[in-house]
């Protein structure tokens, strides 16, 4: 249908029009819309699929084109300049977290804790072993060596014309299917659009506003300022043209998420770029075809300035970094820039010491960074395209008045933003609830009945003769369940004075499927196979341990929970972090409470360690800074040990051991074979029903449970329809 108005819009304004609408569509119809997503994924394959093909035939054509004279002065002049951009990266990484105020929060535990960080493959993101197979897995730094061989190898060949005039013709083939495509960009951003915020979750993005922020502010500023005015000070292409150019192609990259899809539009805009200068330009515009896609494998400004995560995840977590920290950030920042951030970042947390459960935080994060992310890389790409071509072609000047002009104004903007957005984030993280604020306003999830707390003592419903466990809990109406107080997060009370946890949950979820009321028992320390054998209560719900020796002393369920053993220690204690520096001490002292047995065989890993019984968890607090008996850490699970670092947040959890000690947790029961089985079928039953999975989901990876997980939108929440 022809639109008069829509058809006198440039592409940007359309493309502009078709984000807005999108975004206001997601927000509007909220869930209802997210099937565009598909549309979105269609709109996206139809720009990749020319892409690699292009990069490739353009890569072999203009390199075999090319004197090795030209090709050395390309890579030499685009390696200075590279270093130029990521020497202003550096210096923003350096800067920007100055923009964190004071806050102080632990973290809830994350299954990274026992997963290894990912792996980076070398020979298989940069050597083309198989190139159909790079090809069909995007692999693009393997595919652009293959190219860069195939064009070295024909830059030699004498009938190279030959080869070179089909692959010309093909490559331009190539890039009107793509510019076919891109006619069609207002209607896929809006379809990506509507898709993206339909299914946004701003209470996880609210906790991220201060890393969001910062990263917003460091793309702006070098997007729009810092890149622009070294275009200017160094070639002879405007600011403004530069911008207006490319403006088109950066929306469609903000909308998509990714630059690769936009590859040959981003090229022709350098071109056009390159066109506003008066002269011959076509050896200019040939470069363009070779520094574009060396340029890709390399890293760019946009995956560069993602690296501010670390700092951030360091203060959110309660573990600032100081100056002395940022030489190693900042250098391995150099190195895990090379890979995508999905790789790079969990290697960085680890080598920094930050809880690698943050990185939950940056998956949530990239449905905006990504799209953020992209724009700046593509105008980094631009700009070392543009660098490098003025110096390679003779029309490169240093206007050294622009220089200082630069400098001021970014400084000048920088130090303005940093202050103001310090003081913004100051005002607003005081309404974000922290970690131990979150925890102490979840609510039970599963069915609750009447319950009391007594004090321990024998069962005065004694068993008849021949009747079992179950059957005493059917006829006397009581469950009673042994629970060690301030367990958290498995049995404690809140600040609010709930009695809540992980135990507390399943032990309402079995006395409702009893048909039952609850009494819960406090066990007291050193009494629990005692009290236990002694008919004080008929199950512990306590995240209780499997060892040999409870096995022999009690009858025990079959396993609910695999846990991971783990350190409780200072947060400026690093000799702990790993088993080499572990190693090397010539003595510290473990903790524990109660498992000595468990405790003795972690120790002997470290032969000289020492152990120290606590009288209770709280307890190592206060040891911890005591003059008389020096705690190094407290031997727990990394699953309670995560929960304390939350209401302790100058605490953190750590694995000395070369590899992660596991254990299980299971639930004393009294002895009877009838009580026993109903117990396991009722944990496989619960299982598979996923109840442990969303009382897990909760109290251990701290994510609320909600009933109505619809997406927030005006038609359901604010209409109410």
């Amino acid at each position: 249908m022809h639109i008069p108005f829509l058809s006198n819009l440039s592409l940007s304004t359309k493309v502009l029009v078709g984000v807005v609408l999108g975004i206001a569509t997601g927000l509007f119809f909220g869930d209802m819309v997210a099937w565009m997503s598909i549309l979105g994924d269609v709109f996206i394959g139809l720009l990749q699929m020319t892409v690699l093909p292009y990069i490739m035939l353009s890569l072999i054509v203009n390199i075999g084109r090319l004197s090795l004279e030209n090709g050395r002065k390309l890579i030499r002049y685009g390696l200075i300049f590279l270093g130029l951009l990521l020497g202003i990266g550096l210096l923003g990484l350096f800067v920007l977290p100055f923009a964190f105020p004071q806050w102080s929060s632990g973290s809830f535990y994350s299954n990274d804790f026992i997963l290894p960080a990912p792996e980076f493959d070398f020979v298989k993101l940069y050597i083309p072993t198989n190139l159909f197979e790079s090809l069909s897995l995007n692999v693009v730094p393997a595919v652009v060596l293959f190219s860069i061989f195939l064009g070295l190898g024909v830059m030699k060949l004498p009938n190279k014309e030959v080869l070179l005039k089909p692959l010309d013709v093909i490559t331009d083939g190539l890039n009107q299917v793509n510019k076919m495509v891109v006619k069609i960009t207002p209607v896929g951003v809006f379809a990506i659009g509507a898709g993206v915020v339909s299914q946004l979750s701003l209470s996880d993005l609210s906790r991220l506003q201060g890393y969001l922020l910062v990263y917003l502010l460091a793309v702006l500023i070098l997007t729009f300022v810092v890149l622009p005015f070294i275009i200017s000070i160094f070639t002879p292409f405007s600011p403004k043209e530069v911008l207006r150019i490319t403006k088109p192609t950066l929306i469609t990259i903000f909308a998509t998420g990714k630059i690769i899809v936009v590859y040959p539009q981003l090229i022709e805009n350098i071109k056009e770029i390159i066109n506003t200068r008066e002269g011959n330009n076509d050896v200019a515009k040939s470069e363009v075809d070779i520094i574009m896609p060396l340029a890709y494998p390399f890293p760019n400004l946009g995956t560069f300035m993602i690296f501010i995560f670390v700092p951030f995840a360091a203060w959110y977590t309660g573990n600032e970094f100081t100056i002395s920290d940022y030489p190693l950030f900042l250098s391995s920042t150099l190195l895990s820039s090379f890979v995508a951030p999905i790789t790079g970042l969990p290697f960085s947390l680890d080598l920094m010491d930050v809880p690698s459960e943050t990185f939950q935080l940056f998956v949530v994060s990239t449905v905006l960074t990504d799209r953020i992310r992209v724009v700046l890389g593509a105008f980094h790409l631009v700009a070392l395209t543009l660098l490098t071509v003025s110096a390679s072609n003779g029309f490169m000047s240093i206007k050294w008045g622009k220089v200082t002009q630069t400098v001021l104004v970014t400084v000048a903007l920088m130090g303005g933003s940093i202050f103001g957005l310090n003081k913004l984030l100051e005002k607003s993280m005081a309404g974000i609830p922290t970690n131990a604020e979150i925890m102490d306003n979840f609510q039970l999830i599963n069915p609750q009945v009447n319950y009391e707390i007594i004090k321990p003592a024998k069962n005065p419903k004694r068993l008849r003769r021949s009747e079992n466990i179950m059957a005493r809990i059917k006829r006397t109406n009581q469950l009673r369940v042994g629970y060690y107080p301030n367990s958290m997060p498995f049995v404690f009370e809140n600040s609010k004075g709930r009695f809540v946890g992980f135990g507390v949950e399943m032990a309402h979820q079995l006395a409702f499927d009893l048909g039952v009321e609850l009494q819960f028992v406090p066990i007291e320390k050193g009494k629990l196979v005692e009290w236990m054998n002694q008919d004080y209560f008929d199950i512990v719900m306590s995240d209780i341990f499997l060892s040999s020796e409870y096995a022999e002393q009690m009858s025990l369920s079959k396993s609910y929970m695999d846990i991971s053993l783990a350190l409780l220690t200072k947060g400026e204690n690093n000799e702990l972090n790993t088993f080499e520096s572990a190693s090397t001490l010539d003595s510290f002292t473990i903790a524990y409470y109660i498992r000595k047995e468990i405790a003795e065989d972690y120790i002997t890993f470290f032969p000289h360690a020492g152990l120290y019984d606590i009288a209770d968890f709280e307890s190592l607090f206060a040891i911890s800074d005591s003059d008389s008996v020096h705690i190094d850490a407290l031997l727990t699970s990394a699953e309670r040990a995560s929960s304390w670092t939350i209401t302790h947040p100058d605490f953190k959890v750590v694995n000395p051991l070369p590899y992660h000690l596991n254990n299980t947790l299971v639930y004393p029961i009294a002895r009877d074979d009838v009580w026993r089985e109903y117990i396991n079928r009722w944990i496989d039953y619960r299982t598979k029903d996923g109840t442990y999975e969303r009382v897990y989901q909760q109290w251990i990876l701290g994510k609320e449970y909600r009933k109505d997980t619809k997406a927030w939108s005006v038609y359901h929440d604010v209409l109410g329809f």
